[in-house]
């Protein structure tokens, strides 16, 4: 895998194709999530994969909730949209942060920490996804509810993001970033 090659085309894909990704594909991807580098190597990640009945049933939970949030003039950001991606995708991988809602000392460097480290395995999944010509969809409006959710699967771990995974069916445009003289000062 060219590295640099995978980062400069990896797209946030929210259509997918109706093509199942084999077990044995995101298995090797979190298999490659959790060699992510780790502060502390305190790997505060868990993983639980939602495909078929199972995430159906999860887009019916986003979707009660969405009509809870919006009946209670409640913001819901883009989880309309996310959902459908979701609905779309092979799979959901919903990820958690093992250690903030049962460290009795979790503090605000914890947090950082442990949220890096997430991030970096989140990443390493979307990178590693871009390698097997799959596309990913990195979720944070999982937000919208996330108790239900965690409810649901009967877990008492932070959900923190969700990321959809599947066989891409668009090809989108890069998205416009910052020129580097705006994001970097040297001293």
């Amino acid at each position: 895998m060219d590295v640099i090659r995978a980062i400069e085309e990896r797209r946030s894909i929210r259509k997918f194709k109706d093509k199942v990704v084999p077990k044995e594909i995101i298995e090797k991807i979190l298999e490659l999530a959790t060699k992510a580098p780790s502060g502390k190597n305190r790997q505060p990640w868990k993983f639980i994969v939602a495909q078929d009945n199972t995430k159906d049933e999860m887009v019916r939970i986003m979707e009660n909730s969405l009509h809870q949030n919006k009946k209670e003039n409640k913001s819901t950001g883009s989880l309309e949209s996310s959902m459908n991606s979701i609905n779309e995708a092979s799979a959901v991988i919903l990820v958690f942060n093992t250690f903030s809602n049962i460290e009795e000392d979790y503090n605000h460097h914890r947090l950082l920490t442990d949220t890096q480290s997430i991030g970096a395995a989140i990443q390493t999944v979307l990178l590693a996804a871009q390698d097997f010509k799959l596309g990913t969809l990195w979720i944070c409006d999982i937000f919208y509810c996330d108790r239900e959710i965690c409810s649901w699967l009967n877990c008492k771990d932070e959900l923190v993001a969700a990321v959809a995974i599947g066989y891409p069916d668009q090809s989108p445009y890069p998205r416009p970033r910052k020129p580097l003289e705006e994001v970097v000062r040297w001293i």
